[in-house]
């Protein structure tokens, strides 16, 4: 502690008194207030006022009684001269930074005085300067105003600021000139002023958009201060301008067809306004029609027209676009222009190809010029772009002919070969004359059909056959191809085998063929031995007509196969015996024995012979010629060879596989062979029996050819059965005799032809020439036709048609069909026709069923009869009887013509004249014709030809005409007439100015002859040949001058809408035609492009409507006319009539309106006179039959105007007539009526709905103008002080309403309260403080959100109810912090003064003490407000160091409000109480061979005592043991009490210490205590045993002698061992540890004797080794070895003999030796040690006092840590110390009389320098020192 510290507490008593008695002096005594005023902003020093000479005080005394200011202030403002009293500023005074705004401003000083106590409060009020110039937040203020605002309007502005108050805060505005706008200065009710800005005169933006103007803030000062800012008013937009096009009317040009996205015209409206006002959209108006939409576009946004469709020029040549223009604005209004589109015409259709007419397949031996196709063109364009130019390629041989405009003929102009081209795709190019030129393309397929000229060739002219024996029988043997180059039925061939005979034998019954495919087959199985080759003839037949064949020879060649094995000729076994030969046993070698010959059937290598010598009884004896089967000897023989040998002999042939037979001789060996000897080749062989196998292929063979014997008879009589004449009983009529069908050769002829082709076709016997069809049922052939063509005929366009074969009648069938063949074709069974016989012979009936044909005949039909496109089929009916003939036609397929041989028949001449040809069917009138755009070319009679011989004797002929790629089948029977009087047979047609047929020449062929007639009457048929050839060339003239005419159009106008059947016109009479040649001409009815709404009666000739006609469906487009163009064309010849039947209109539809209700949106403020476009209704009628006008319901705002356009259609606007009031009607329904001009006049309705839009007309109302409102004081934030609710009769955002403050609502009311601008709801925002503000006012506007926003105000009252909201204060005016413990009772402590701002109870304040029961304080109350805090009791620092003393100071309000204050007071420390260690006792346990320095224990006392006071230093006292110290045994550190050993300790030396150690504190004056230790030194296994018996000497081996006789158990020697050790590490044991014989010597394990186990043996070696091991029982054991060597021998020497040897003892054993050794060390150094102990006691001084003077902080002598460097160095008396030795040192140099000082080196914490100082040179004794080696330091922080 310091010397002033120390000063303190020796007055602190004496102040305590005093100031004690200063308060009860003054306790009662009055306090006084002095005020002091001073402006602000004063200098430093500036006087304020002399307060010592107000306050009546004594210059000299002001600093004894320390006379002191406290502010209340954050800072010190003002201070207080103590030489003369003067008060004057200490800081400068800023009154806006310490009182703000208020009016008032002062703050509030406390001067106390001590000795005696005087407390006196001082106002000093800061007097407000004008320094403050008025600011505004911001230099520049933006205002967007709308130029529709209305004069008047007031927009509030930013109120300037002027931190001053009274006069010098601000004064008044003042605005720059304007002659737009004011200014109106407005008091707050706190007198604060604002200013508004009031439109005067009506803005225009497009004249002035900015108004820029300075408004100044001037203040009442002097001088005064201004502020000023810039006011930019930015003049917003209203929608005050409509825009406008550049031009109403625009006209453009565009080509047609111009692709999507091009660009019309670019339109461009303007508008003067701005923003989304100017911002214009394009659309179509309501006047845009639906057409012009879908062909059109509108860019909304860039007013671009862009074509959207197809532009059609031919559609449209003109569009009338309306669009309109309208900006974004609100109320925008639209406005409109007209664009006219002139479509410019280009060459964009193509020419359109019609083929009116196809005839196809044509017969390949067609002529040229035979017409092929009927094609019309036509091209939508107009002018050049419309003409068309029409061809083929030149390289086909077709050539076009124009027979007049857009209409062409397709004929051949050179002759067809099927076979070179099958067909040809004709390209037909039709080009247009436009530029480009466009071209259409067709390709017209024009198959040629065959015809049966190419008779069939095979592929080889012969065929080689080879065929291997033994045959399968059926098996193929090979197979004939033939080729035809015809298709079809022509190409379809069939084979045959020709008859013959092989070996007598029919062909048939060897080989057979199949006729579909050319095989042949083996009907035998061929042996080649018996039959080597033969040959046939196979051909080959088409089944065209007639039927071409051709033959090819085929040879068969039978090959060999190894079939027969080799047969033995000879030599031949003799009844079953082998044959025997005799060899004389003297031939030589080669001798001919004998010869095998065999014959085999086969040829060839097959019967090539081998022979070998398969077994032989000497194999070296004889051989075998390999090819003759000579068998020769291959040597002598001899006498040892046997007399018998036996030979087997195998003959092989070369077959594959080969076929072997064997053979065995017996060869006798004789002497001598007899004379004769038989002749082998005379030798027949005899018959043989054949082997099984043989027999088994006789029986089959057999079998095999009786099973083909019967199937050839079968086969033979089923022919024989079927080809069996009809029974001439038969009720069937005849038909002998009745044609010969265009052939002049005789029947037979023709039935071997149809006997030979493969067709299922027999011949009737009674019929020459003609044919019928084999099956259930057979019909008689009934008539044949053949149309004979002169060479003239080709060059016309006429084409005749033949009927070829006749074929079967069949029943009328109306329905429609694509296979008319299976249909057509079918026959009548037996059964039927016997069932359907007449009654009567002159009549026949047939049967209805149709008939059916096989595969075979309908090809060949369909190939000689049928074409693919002329399906028809033509039949008539026979029917004859006694008084009339009918002749039916049979139905035909007519074909261009075939090479059929002509027919030639002549009629009888007594034909009967009576006989009446009547009609027996008639076609339906139901049945209506298939156009589809066919010609009908003239040229032949059909078969519906009707002859009637009329009166007078004319043949009428009612002619029909077979149609091209027609899919209908007509069947129609005509009975035929003839008169008897009468012998002509006319034809009215024949009676026309033109005639129509050609002079062919027509034969017909009947099935049988006419019957009988009277002889003046001449043949039908003649008549009918004889009149045609009159009249052919007539009618080929007549064809050729009608084919030049030209064409002329016949109009007709009918209504739309007519019923079905609906008479239109006489077409007979309109075009001078004959009713009847209608029907025979094949009037057809074309209609071009369009469906067949339109019919031809061709019994009346009248022109009907076949189905209602839609004039809006035909003609799409609206125009006034409506065409539909159809073509007529007749027949024999060709004749085309074009025909226009303008369809006219009626009014059958109403208009109608695009949109049945439209919706239009027109605002409030929309001026009368407005118009509005409407989607026009769309009426499809045209004409006077359109809309013609149109009606608005009654309305008082709205009437309509009704506008014509360039094409007379209407259209309407909706105009204005009244101004619109969205409040009161809001919607407005009308109906909108388009009304056309028919008659009756028709009507279309639709509804307008229009919703009136709100314009900003109506300002928002409170329900009240001012309203009162309470809230407490202190609410939370966010507590809603009410909601406002304000009304406006608008919509949409014309009612949203914000809410806000209006400038008259002060800043400070807008920062505590928060306004909702949406929900209107006011709510608290800041702290509400009834101890500020009362009542608050607020001026609240709400204001809509509309375009040129009008608003509403109120006043809100809100008065605040006051709370107990304020807590008392404590104010700390003065307070001491530390207290020492040994002060007196009664010291003053602190000073303390309450307060409250509350007022009345709520500002009644108590103050008290928290637990001042157990507080040695007490509060005692000096003067109103103010409280003493005194000390009540002594002070105890050990028990309570430090003081938390809780004031408490609480309020009289409800609930009451308290405030607590903390004084925290430090107790300071006496050095009053002594260390005390925390045992009494301490013993330590050190083992034995410690290290030197180390750590035994640490010792601790502790002192209750604070810092120097509780430093404790700890000492060894003094004890010397046997002349040695403890301190040379012993040290212990100073600081910590840590003890350390200083040297090694040895149990067997030293067992215990027992020693003092002192702890002492460096208090003043100290204080110590001390403690006993006891240091007990504990064994360690440190000694190994040492083995002392027996005895050795340096280590040699202890031999010992025993007798051989020793008994069991002999003690031999003992092993004694010693260890200096104590307890556990001194117990030895012993062990063997080597031995000789274990079995012989033992070892007691504790006091070690070697005593033997048993006797010795003669075994036993007489020398034993013994090595003992003596070990201790420590841990880690120690030992030592010692080696025993016992010998034996006979015998020992007893104790007797030995008494009388000297005894000889070395007394210098080597234990001995290290016993005196260590005796003699041990003993020199305790003779040392006590010398050294003399020697110090000696040279020790007496001590002396010495005075320390107190510690410095910068003295040299320091008690610091005891941490320093480990490393020792001593130099000058100076070192530095390790922790180890320190100690040491330090008690030594202690006790040599010299001061140990210790300083930190620097840097700090590095270590310390310890030096040795004598005590003569030490410090200098002083009054305040204490006796002590070390001065303690203030404490610092270890490193």
């Amino acid at each position: 502690m310091d010397t002033q510290g120390a000063k303190n507490r020796l007055s602190g008593k004496w102040h305590a008194v005093y100031r004690f008695a200063l308060f009860t002096c003054f306790l009662d005594a009055v306090w006084g207030q002095i005020r002091y005023s001073i402006p602000e902003e004063q200098e430093h020093g500036a006087f304020v006022g002399n307060i010592a000479e107000d306050l009546g005080l004594d210059l000299d005394k002001l600093s004894a009684r320390r006379f002191r200011i406290v502010s209340g202030a954050k800072k010190q403002y003002v201070e207080v001269n103590l030489e003369n009293g003067v008060l004057f500023v200490n800081e400068r005074i800023d009154r806006e930074e310490l009182c703000e705004q208020s009016l008032s401003c002062s703050f509030h000083l406390q001067v106390v005085i001590e000795n005696p106590l005087e407390l006196y409060r001082v106002e000093v009020e800061i007097l407000d300067v004008n320094d403050n110039s008025p600011s505004f937040p911001w230099t520049e203020f933006n205002l967007d105003i709308s130029e529709s605002a209305a004069p008047g309007s007031r927009f509030p502005l930013e109120s300037a600021q002027d931190l001053d108050v009274g006069s010098n805060s601000l004064r008044t505005y003042l605005l720059s000139v304007n002659e737009h706008f004011f200014l109106d200065i407005q008091t707050r009710s706190d007198g604060s002023k604002f200013a508004e800005l009031v439109l005067q005169s009506p803005l225009d933006r497009e004249q002035q958009s900015a108004h820029q103007m300075v408004l100044t803030a001037v203040d009442g000062g002097s001088p005064e201060r201004s502020g000023t800012a810039q006011i930019d008013i930015t003049v917003l937009d209203a929608n005050d301008n409509a825009p406008v096009f550049d031009q109403s009317f625009y006209r453009v040009r565009l080509a047609e067809n111009a692709p999507k996205g091009t660009v019309v015209i670019k339109l461009n409206a303007s508008d003067l306004d701005e923003g989304p006002n100017a911002d214009i959209t394009y659309s179509f108006s309501g006047h845009a029609p639906i057409k012009v939409r879908q062909l059109f576009s509108v860019d909304a946004n860039t007013g671009e027209i862009k074509v959207k469709g197809v532009i059609d020029y031919e559609k449209a040549r003109m569009h009338e676009i309306y669009v309109q223009a309208k900006d974004k604005g609100p109320s925008a209004v639209a406005v409109h222009c007209k664009v006219l589109v002139n479509v410019l015409d280009k060459n964009d259709n193509l020419p359109e190809v019609i083929l009116t007419s196809v005839s196809t397949p044509v017969q390949e031996d067609a002529p040229p010029g035979t017409v092929i196709a009927v094609i019309s063109v036509m091209d939508k364009d107009s002018g050049e772009n419309g003409n068309v130019d029409c061809e083929i390629p030149h390289h086909v041989p077709f050539q076009l002919h124009s027979s007049f405009k857009n209409y062409y003929t397709l004929v051949t102009c050179d002759f067809l070969d099927r076979e070179a081209v099958a067909e040809y795709n004709i390209t037909l190019t039709a080009r247009d004359m436009g530029s480009p030129p466009l071209f259409t393309r067709k390709t017209i397929l024009v198959q040629v059909s065959d015809v049966n000229d190419n008779a069939p060739h095979f592929k080889q002219p012969s065929y080689t056959v080879y065929l291997t024996e033994n045959n399968a029988p059926g098996a193929s043997i090979c197979s004939v191809t033939a080729l035809d180059p015809d298709s079809g039925q022509n190409a379809y061939l069939s084979y045959s085998i020709l008859e013959g005979d092989i070996r007598g034998m029919p062909v048939s019954t060897y080989v057979s063929i199949n006729s579909d495919s050319g095989n042949i087959y083996a009907l035998r199985s061929f042996d080649h031995e018996q039959l080597k080759n033969f040959q046939i003839t196979v051909q080959a037949q088409d089944a065209g007509f007639p039927p071409l064949k051709s033959n090819v020879s085929v040879n068969i060649f039978i090959l060999d196969q190894n079939d027969n094995p080799p047969v033995i000729v000879s030599p031949v076994p003799i009844n079953g015996t082998a044959p025997s030969e005799a060899v004389p046993r003297s031939v030589d070698a080669g001798y001919l024995v004998t010869k095998i010959s065999a014959a085999d059937p086969d040829a060839g290598q097959n019967s090539r012979l081998f022979y070998q010598l398969l077994q032989a009884t000497d194999p070296s004896l004889f051989s075998i010629a390999l090819y003759t089967g000579e068998i020769r000897t291959m040597r002598q023989l001899v006498e040892k060879d046997p007399t018998r040998h036996r030979l087997v002999i195998l003959v092989k042939d070369n077959g594959q596989p080969p076929l072997s037979a064997t053979v065995s001789i017996i060869l006798s060996v004789v002497d001598s062979l007899p004379d004769s000897q038989p002749d082998l080749g005379d030798l027949s062989p005899s018959a043989h029996h054949s082997s099984n196998f043989t027999l088994y292929l006789i029986v089959s063979l057999g079998a095999i050819s009786f099973t083909f014997l019967v199937a050839i008879i079968v086969l033979v009589a089923v022919r024989r059965l079927k080809g069996r004449t009809p029974n001439k009983d038969s009720n069937f009529p005849s038909m002998g005799g009745c044609c010969r069908c265009c052939s002049s050769s005789d029947g037979s002829t023709t039935t071997e032809v149809f006997k030979k082709s493969n067709l299922n076709v027999r011949m009737s016997t009674g019929a020459s020439g003609c044919s019928e069809t084999s099956g259930s049922g057979a019909l008689p052939q009934v008539y044949c036709y053949k149309m004979c063509l002169t060479p003239e005929s080709s060059k016309s366009d006429f084409m005749f048609l033949k009927p070829c074969s006749p074929v079967m009648s069949v029943q009328q069938n109306n329905a429609k069909s694509t296979d008319y063949l299976t249909s057509g074709w079918s026959a009548l069974d037996r059964n039927e026709l016997s069932n359907n016989r007449a009654t009567t012979p002159s009549e026949l009936k047939y049967s209805n069923k149709e008939w059916t044909w096989n595969k075979n005949q309908r090809n060949s039909a369909y190939k000689r009869y049928s074409s693919a496109n002329m399906e028809g089929t033509l039949s008539r009916q026979q029917k004859y009887d006694m008084e009339g003939f009918s002749c039916s036609v049979a139905p035909q397929y007519w074909t261009w013509g075939n090479h059929m041989n002509d027919c030639k028949m002549s009629l009888q001449e007594e034909a009967a004249p009576n006989y009446s040809w009547t009609p027996k069917y008639t076609q339906p009138q139901s049945e209506a014709l298939d156009y589809q755009h066919n010609v009908y070319i003239p040229g032949t009679t059909s078969g519906y030809s009707t002859l009637k011989l009329a009166p007078r004797g004319d043949l009428d002929v009612y002619n029909t005409f077979s149609t091209f790629g027609k899919k209908k089948r007509f069947i129609s029977n005509y009975e035929y007439s003839f008169e008897q009087e009468d012998g002509i047979i006319s034809n009215s047609i024949f009676h026309q100015p033109v005639q129509m047929c050609a002079p062919p020449l027509l034969e017909l062929c009947s099935a049988r002859p006419a019957p009988p007639a009277k002889e003046k009457k001449t043949s039908i048929m003649a008549l009918i040949i004889a009149h045609l050839r009159t009249r052919s060339i007539v009618a080929a003239l007549s064809f050729m001058a009608l084919w030049g005419f030209a064409l002329s159009i016949t109009r007709y106008s009918i209504p739309e809408e007519m019923e079905e059947g609906s008479f239109v016109a006489n077409l007979a009479t309109d075009l001078g035609l004959e009713v009847r040649s209608l029907e025979v001409r094949k009037a057809k009815l074309d209609v071009i492009h369009s469906k067949n709404y339109l019919d031809i009666n061709k019994d009346t000739g009248e022109l009907l409507i076949r189905e209602k006609m839609d004039r809006e469906s035909i003609c799409m487009t609206k125009t006034t006319s409506c065409f539909l163009k159809m073509d007529v064309i007749l027949s024999n010849p060709v004749r085309i009539f074009n025909i226009e039947l303008e369809i006219m209109d009626i009014n059958d539809n109403a208009p109608v309106f695009r949109r049945k209700t439209m919706h239009l949106d027109i605002s409030e403020a929309t001026p009368p006179g407005e118009r509005f476009s409407l989607t026009n209704a769309v009426d499809a009628d045209v004409g006077a039959n359109s809309i013609k006008t149109y009606y608005l319901s009654e309305s008082k705002y709205f009437n309509i105007d009704i506008q014509t356009g360039s094409d007379g259609s209407k259209y309407v606007d909706l105009v204005l007539g009244g101004n619109l009031d969205r409040e009161m009607q809001s919607v407005h329904n009308l109906i909108l009526t388009a009304v056309d001009g028919g008659v009756p006049p028709r009507s279309g309705t639709a509804s307008i709905i229009i919703n009136v839009l709100d314009i900003n007309d109506n300002a928002p109302k409170f329900s009240q103008p001012v309203f009162a409102v309470n809230v407490s004081e202190n609410s939370a934030v966010g507590t809603v002080v009410m909601t406002l609710n304000a009304t406006d009769l608008d919509e949409g955002t014309n009612a949203q309403l914000v809410y806000s403050y209006t400038l008259y609502t002060s800043e400070k009311t807008q920062e505590l309260f928060s306004l909702d601008a949406n929900t209107g709801e006011i709510k608290v925002k800041g702290v509400i403080d009834y101890e500020d503000v009362q009542s608050f006012e607020m001026f609240i506007q709400a204001q809509d959100r509309g375009a040129n926003s009008l608003s509403g105000q109120c006043k809100v009252m809100v008065f605040v109810t006051d709370l107990n909201d304020n807590y008392p204060e404590v104010t700390i005016k003065s307070v001491k912090s530390s207290l020492s413990e040994e002060v007196s009772v009664g010291t003053l402590i602190a000073v303390v003064s309450v307060s409250d701002r509350d007022s009345g109870p709520n500002g009644e304040v108590e103050l008290s003490l928290n637990q001042q029961a157990i507080l040695p304080f007490i509060l005692n109350k000096s003067s109103e407000g103010y409280f003493e805090l005194l000390v009540s009791r002594p002070l105890d620092r050990e028990m309570i160091s430090k003081y938390e003393i809780i004031l408490r100071v609480t309020d009289k309000g409800s609930p009451p409000l308290s405030e607590n204050e903390t004084i925290t007071v430090e107790i300071l420390d006496v050095n009053d109480n002594a260390p005390t260690f925390s045992q009494s006792f301490y013993t330590i346990h050190v083992m034995e061979n410690n290290l030197p320095g180390a750590l035994l224990t640490s010792l601790s006392a502790f002192d209750p005592d604070l810092n120097e006071n509780q430093y404790l230093v700890y000492f060894i006292m003094e004890k010397e043991i046997v002349n040695t110290s403890m301190s040379m045994l012993f040290s212990i550190n100073p600081e910590n009490g840590d003890l350390y050993a200083l040297k090694t300790f040895d149990y067997e030396r030293e067992r215990e210490f027992l020693f003092h150690i002192e702890a002492r504190d460096s208090g003043v004056p100290p204080l110590s205590s001390n403690v006993t230790v006891h240091i007990v030194i504990q064994d360690q296994n440190d000694n190994t045993p040492l083995i002392v018996s027996p005895w050795r000497a340096q280590g040699s081996v202890v031999e010992e002698v025993i007798p051989r006789s020793t008994e069991k158990g002999h003690l031999i020697a003992k092993v004694i061992a010693i260890d200096a050790d104590s307890e556990q590490n001194a117990r030895v044991t012993y062990q063997l540890l080597q031995i000789s014989d274990a079995s012989l010597f033992s070892l007691d394990q504790y006091n070690g004797e070697i005593r033997t186990t048993r006797m010795f043996s003669y075994r036993d070696p007489r020398q034993q080794r013994l090595v003992i091991v003596a070990k201790d029982n420590g841990d880690p054991a120690l030992s030592a070895t010692v080696t025993v060597k016992i010998s034996t021998v006979e015998h020992v020497m007893s104790f007797s003999e030995t008494t009388e040897l000297p005894l000889e003892y070395d007394v210098f054993t080597d234990l001995n030796l290290y016993l005196v050794i260590g005796l003699g060390a041990v003993s020199f150094l305790l003779l040392i040690t006590i010398l050294v102990i003399i020697v110090l006691k000696c040279q020790k001084p007496k001590p002396k006092a010495i005075k320390i003077p107190p510690a410095n902080r910068n003295s040299v002598i320091s008690r610091n840590s005891v941490i320093s460097q480990r490393s020792s160095t001593i130099a000058d008396s100076t070192l530095i110390s390790s922790d180890a030795y320190w100690y040491s040192l330090f008690l030594a140099e202690t006790r040599k009389g010299k001061v140990v000082v210790r300083q930190p080196i620097i840097p700090k914490g590095a270590g310390y320098f310890v030096s040795s100082i004598p005590r003569s040179i030490g410090p200098s004794e002083t009054t305040d020192s204490r006796a002590s080696t070390l001065e303690q330091e203030p404490r610092r922080e270890l490193p």
